[in-house]
């Protein structure tokens, strides 16, 4: 059996069954790598000195393989009980009520998940994550109704924000936070900061999507966020009469999730204002039998038979990028130095209508912005034909000999640029650490063609 053809089931009975070494030695592998495979399909493997007390003849006890990520959410679950365990406000109380009536009003089960003497219940992550964003979308509404003995102002904000930080711990395993990039705390910046529940149809649909991303090799594609799905912290500077405004799409490349809002201005002369936040990568938050890494190693040289196939393409890239630098020389060689006021007088004084000067900058603006469009186009078709040389995709796994060291990167991006002598083709990716989990370190791997080779042609 192929270690790529384990199912995670399958690994927790050869496991459990004989010691790592000889389940390594029937696969072809080393017992590091099975360990790492353990690691990560979550698969607990038999204790320190388990075989030795089988051999003497114990009866041992094969623990049942749980769900994935059980473990994870068991120990979340263990600190958010001992965050939790502190007595609620009144008004805190009042709008966790108000909160389980509205879920319930929806029809959402929400049986055991009462105040127990003022204290926060064991409430599971999904019903945490509902109630979590229902105050939040909510709660404005619920103290104008009368819902809640209050007034929506500071105190009563403020509460709801301590509230919101109590739930937020009990709902994490089900929930995705995404925050701007400059935020250091979701509590103490100033926002924005936008949580979306995270339920298996939507990891099922965000899966879905990302194939669909490297399938059709794009660079991401956007699906609605309605108001169910998530909320805004309320520790934003938004009111919620502006949230009204705002209009939220989750994005999903093949190996990223974040998103992107745009907030419509208060004058319909205003254009509206965007927004991005940080990326989460798909891999920390994916169910792993969603998101099947593909492991590939790549040779340290590039042979002329991988270059072979796409040899006309990689030619016609290196005579696109030859004119385009000799365009984008040609444009900045323009003199600039005279203001755009100057030309304006000069053509009122000597030409009238006709507007030769103005004409002329306008149309080297055109040039730059035509330049800039055309070297993200030539930026991707060099991510791209790098990908199809190499024989990988963003979101692999990739392993390679590099200065003397193994090197292990799950791929972020690739790209390749050409000298007088050689063609380098560039992997970036995040660096796996010794222990088999990934890192936060950058790293890259460069591989080099003898260009002289693309000119001798069969």
């Amino acid at each position: 059996m192929a270690r790529r053809d384990l199912s995670r089931e399958e690994l927790f009975a050869l496991v459990w069954e004989k010691p790592t070494q000889e389940v390594a030695k029937e696969l072809g592998v080393s017992d590091v790598a099975i360990g790492k495979l353990c690691a990560r399909l979550q698969v607990p493997k038999p204790p320190r000195g388990y075989w030795a007390k089988a051999e003497a003849g114990q009866i041992l006890r094969r623990p049942p393989l749980g769900a994935f990520r059980e473990e994870i959410e068991r120990s979340r679950r263990e600190v958010a009980r001992a965050r939790s365990a502190k007595l609620l406000s009144k008004l805190q109380q009042q709008f966790f009520r108000a909160a389980l009536s509205d879920l319930q009003g929806r029809g959402v089960e929400v049986s055991g998940a009462e105040l127990r003497g003022g204290r926060l219940p064991e409430v599971s992550p999904d019903v945490a994550a509902q109630v979590l964003l229902a105050i939040q979308d909510r709660g404005h509404e619920w103290v104008k109704a009368g819902k809640v003995a209050a007034t929506w102002a500071h105190p009563a904000q403020n509460s709801l924000a301590g509230l919101v930080g109590r739930l937020l711990p009990l709902a994490r395993p089900q929930l995705l936070v995404f925050e701007t990039a400059y935020k250091k705390s979701w509590s103490t910046a100033d926002g924005p900061v936008v949580f979306v529940r995270l339920t298996s149809n939507l990891q099922e649909r965000i899966a879905s999507l990302a194939r669909f991303v490297r399938e059709q090799m794009l660079q991401h594609v956007v699906m609605p966020l309605i108001a169910t799905d998530h909320a805004w912290s309320v520790r934003h500077v938004f009111t919620p009469e502006s949230r009204l405004f705002l209009d939220s799409t989750l994005c999903v490349s093949a190996a990223e999730l974040w998103v992107e809002y745009t907030r419509k201005a208060w004058r319909d002369e205003d254009p509206p204002e965007r927004y991005v936040t940080g990326r989460l990568a798909l891999k920390e938050i994916m169910p792993i039998d969603h998101m099947p890494a593909r492991e590939v190693s790549i040779s340290p040289t590039i042979t002329k038979a991988s270059v072979a196939p796409y040899l006309e393409r990689l030619l016609a890239l290196l005579e696109a990028e030859r004119v385009n630098e000799m365009m984008f020389n040609a444009a900045y060689a323009i003199e600039r130095e005279v203001p755009s006021e100057m030309l304006a007088i000069a053509d009122r004084l000597w030409f009238g209508e006709r507007r030769p000067f103005s004409s002329a900058r306008e149309a080297w603006r055109q040039i730059e912005e035509e330049l800039e469009r055309w070297e993200g186009e030539l930026e991707s078709e060099r991510s791209l034909l790098a990908q199809a040389i190499l024989g990988i995709e963003v979101g692999d796994i990739v392993t390679s000999e590099h200065r003397g060291r193994l090197l292990r990167l799950s791929v972020t991006g690739t790209t390749l640029y050409a000298s007088d002598e050689y063609v380098t083709f560039v992997v970036n990716g995040t660096r796996f650490r010794k222990d088999g989990t990934v890192g936060k370190l950058q790293d890259s791997i460069s591989l080099q063609f003898e260009r002289d080779a693309l000119n001798k042609r069969k």
